[in-house]
């Protein structure tokens, strides 16, 4: 298992890809997406209060996953031809409007650096991952050049986290089942070599390693 201490600070992002879901089950081919420029993840949570006694008692949390963006230098023909509003023309590519969502799963890396000045590389995944239209943006040439951005918003949904045999869900203490939204590895974690190859199934480790000292 790998060092859990924390990072003094994290930076960079590339090595970005996409792995369309087909028929409910994710492909083993991928969509490369290069010339990354950013990635973000908004968290999607909100709480439900409750009032009594004229005062506020509890709060049910309602965590939707994430929102955000993936920053490129230019447009990824492969992934929107993926997503199905751009096609091939008579003279060109023909942009259209977009009839259904392309979900699937999210890679990319980025780089930790400890108190020691070390960096080591993290490799991620985003599971069930709904993409939607690119934006672009373009600017007038002056003394130097204005290069144009491209961003594609999506939506994180998550998987079903499973227990640890990868097939039953797994359900914590208080009985209740939790959705996977992010996989990450770091070195010194089971498979790191190989994480980013194909879309892993989110489980939990056999000895439960999430209980607090003394349970």
């Amino acid at each position: 298992m790998a060092d859990r201490k924390r990072a003094v600070a994290y930076h960079g992002i590339d090595n970005v890809k996409f792995v369309p879901k087909v028929k409910g089950a994710y492909a083993e081919a991928f969509i490369p997406i290069a010339y990354a420029t950013s990635l973000g993840l908004t968290a999607k949570m909100e709480g439900q209060e409750l009032f009594a006694d004229n005062r506020l008692v509890c709060r049910v949390p309602s965590d939707q996953g994430y929102d955000g963006e993936i920053g490129t230098t230019s447009p990824c023909p492969a992934l929107e031809k993926a997503a199905g509003y751009a096609l091939e023309g008579t003279s060109g590519v023909v942009g259209t409007n977009v009839t259904s969502y392309l979900r699937g799963a999210m890679y990319y890396e980025f780089i930790e650096t400890d108190a020691d000045g070390q960096n080591s590389k993290v490799k991620a995944w985003m599971l069930n991952v709904e993409v939607g239209k690119g934006s672009e943006n373009h600017a007038t040439d002056t003394n130097t050049v204005q290069f144009g951005s491209y961003s594609y918003p999506y939506t994180c949904y998550g998987d079903t986290l499973k227990a640890s045999d990868g097939t039953a869900d797994y359900v914590d203490s208080n009985g209740m089942k939790r959705l996977a939204f992010t996989y990450t590895a770091r070195p010194g974690d089971a498979d790191y070599a190989t994480f980013g190859d194909t879309v892993p199934v989110p489980k939990v480790a056999a000895v439960d390693l999430n209980k607090p000292e003394g349970e």
